[in-house]
């Protein structure tokens, strides 16, 4: 299929990625203009029958989602695990969506002001808000830079396209060495010692001390030593070295003790691009997965069936040209580890799809596009921006 893709650039300026989330009975609208450092407004609250939850909006710009929710806890002298959210959102954006706040000393919220956040629309609830309850994301998107004919054309293009593939996005692969899934593949073959040294020597687009810190441990391969020179930031790398270098030979020992979440993301990594490829063969060959029960792809998974016909064997094929069995899956020795499978929408619907071209005040001589438009939880805009242009 020949698509049209075009530079342009996104996120030049905050208000060029707005994000407002939708629930089941909600949408966190953002506000005409960003106020923070204003304390919250809590005049419409029923003070007189307090729930367990204080249910609010939390609008940000520039900030981290995990920094505000730890900038928040902090400023209100509540744990973490106080606030509940159900879904991040970008840091280079403007963002409204819904959090959960348990058990509340009002008076630390009345007091509460940040640079970044605005907290409103207050109303208490019986439940913390959790991963799961939200359904869907609006978006208002300034793409930029674009030459003026090609504008035309990736409008048209875009007003045209109902479904898109629902393909995982390259952040899911390593964005700085794109290293997941090799070390993902490692893991699954067992191979712990290739795995960890993978994590810890691989070089990528990273900073001149950590790539010289990385090539100096794969030739003096003291784990010791390089706890001295490894930079506090790298995180897993700090951690793997400080227990190696008291157990030198103990690599399954080292990833069963690494945080849960790093190491599963290298494994789901793997699954990811299992995915993308078998929909990528699938759609080159013509299927259409807007049709009522052929609207899924596999996760592959130890317990995982694959599909009937044609889809069956693509899937059987990737597979195997990733040197991988569905038993691979099953790695025993670190049971967390034991992913059993599940299914992947292969497409994504865009629903409510605006698009506008304008001159672009920012750039001489080019045009903007301002899209609006809704997508399920889950699905990145930017999966869907990727089938017309090359983001810069």
């Amino acid at each position: 299929m020949n698509q049209i893709i075009v530079p342009a650039k996104i996120k030049s300026q905050v208000e060029d990625f707005i994000v407002e989330e939708i629930g089941e009975k909600w949408i966190c609208k953002i506000s005409n203009i960003f106020t923070p450092n204003l304390n919250p407004d809590l005049d419409n609250l029923d003070l007189d029958n307090p729930q367990e939850f204080l249910w609010c909006e939390m609008e940000k710009q520039n900030i981290d989602h995990l920094q505000a929710i730890k900038d928040i806890s902090r400023l209100i002298s509540k744990g973490v695990d106080a606030i509940g959210y159900a879904g991040t959102k970008d840091k280079k954006a403007w963002t409204s969506q819904r959090i959960s706040i348990f058990q509340p000393n009002l008076e630390k919220i009345k007091a509460f002001r940040h640079p970044n956040i605005i907290l409103k629309n207050f109303k208490w609830n019986k439940r913390k808000i959790k991963i799961g309850y939200l359904e869907a994301n609006h978006f208002k998107i300034t793409l930029r830079d674009i030459d003026k004919k090609e504008a035309i054309k990736i409008s048209s293009s875009i007003r045209k396209k109902n479904w898109f593939p629902n393909y995982f996005g390259a952040q899911r692969f390593g964005s700085l060495r794109g290293n997941n899934v090799k070390v993902g593949k490692l893991i699954l073959k067992r191979k712990f010692d290739e795995a960890v040294w993978a994590i810890l020597t691989d070089i990528g687009d990273e900073q001149l001390e950590v790539i010289s810190a990385r090539k100096k441990l794969k030739q003096e391969k003291d784990f010791a030593s390089a706890l001295e020179y490894f930079s506090n930031y790298l995180k897993l790398e700090k951690q793997i070295l400080f227990h190696l270098a008291r157990y030198p030979e103990d690599f399954l020992g080292v990833i069963k003790r690494a945080e849960r979440k790093n190491i599963l993301m290298l494994v789901h990594s793997v699954q990811s691009k299992i995915f993308n490829d078998v929909l990528e063969q699938a759609l080159e060959e013509g299927m259409d997965f807007t049709k009522k029960g052929q609207q899924s792809c596999l996760l592959m998974g130890y317990k995982t069936r694959f599909f009937n016909g044609r889809l069956g064997e693509i899937e059987q094929q990737v597979l195997a040209e990733h040197g991988l069995k569905l038993e691979d899956f099953d790695v025993q020795e670190i049971p967390y580890l034991r992913i059993k499978g599940s299914f992947r929408k292969a497409v994504t619907e865009v629903r409510d799809l605006e698009v506008e071209v304008a001159d672009d005040e920012n750039f001489s001589n080019s045009k903007k596009i301002i899209l609006e438009f809704i997508l399920p939880s889950g699905v990145y805009a930017t999966t869907f921006l990727e089938n017309f242009v090359s983001l810069g």
